[in-house]
């Protein structure tokens, strides 16, 4: 029996979104194929009825990991503002439920070496993330506020690369703790 259009676009939907979570989870070139249909919920032979490749489901699930982060921080913003942003994102939680985190700092050693239409994908969606940083910044000065989003997120997906990588939990609290310290801090004008 033949799949209705809404169903086959709702397991295409199923499998990006698995996608989106095995990637961030195993890294992109750690997720096989079979993992993956899986962790859908599906048969690795049905792949190829959704997807011509790989490298375009990588690419939808990329934008779809992206596109949530930037809610997720817009949603933390409206609550908090900047601090609220990097306290969010430099939470434990944040470091330890990798497969829910930022597609950034999960995956950014692989986004770098793949294809021009995920790297696209992956600029844009960094280009918005750093306009919600930017927004929070309040100098009165574009150009200012823009440079500190930008050292904002090359902090915050530093520290947390960091604190993953960190063996003794100890370290990885303080890498944590000491990035929201000097960030809250840079936000300040007068600091």
């Amino acid at each position: 029996m033949r799949k209705s259009r809404q169903e086959t676009s709702e397991t295409r939907q199923r499998i990006v979104e698995a996608a989106s979570v095995e990637f961030r989870k195993n890294g992109i070139g750690g997720t096989g194929l079979s993992g993956l249909m899986t962790a859908a919920g599906l048969t690795h032979g049905g792949f190829y009825r959704h997807f011509q490749s790989k490298d375009q489901v990588v690419a939808e699930a990329c934008g779809a990991a992206i596109g949530g982060l930037v809610s997720e921080l817009e949603e933390v913003a409206d609550n908090g503002g900047f601090d609220a942003i990097v306290g969010h994102y430099l939470s434990a939680h944040h470091r330890d439920a990798l497969e829910q985190s930022c597609p950034y700092a999960a995956l950014g050693s692989e986004l770098v070496r793949s294809n021009d239409q995920v790297r696209a994908i992956a600029t844009q969606g960094l280009e918005r993330v750093i306009g919600v940083l930017a927004a929070q910044i309040k100098s009165g000065n574009s150009e200012s506020e823009r440079a500190r989003a930008l050292v904002a997120m090359c902090t915050m997906m530093g520290a947390l690369t960091l604190s993953r990588m960190a063996s003794h939990p100890a370290l990885s609290a303080e890498i944590l703790e000491t990035a929201v310290i000097h960030l809250s801090r840079s936000e300040r004008p007068d600091a």
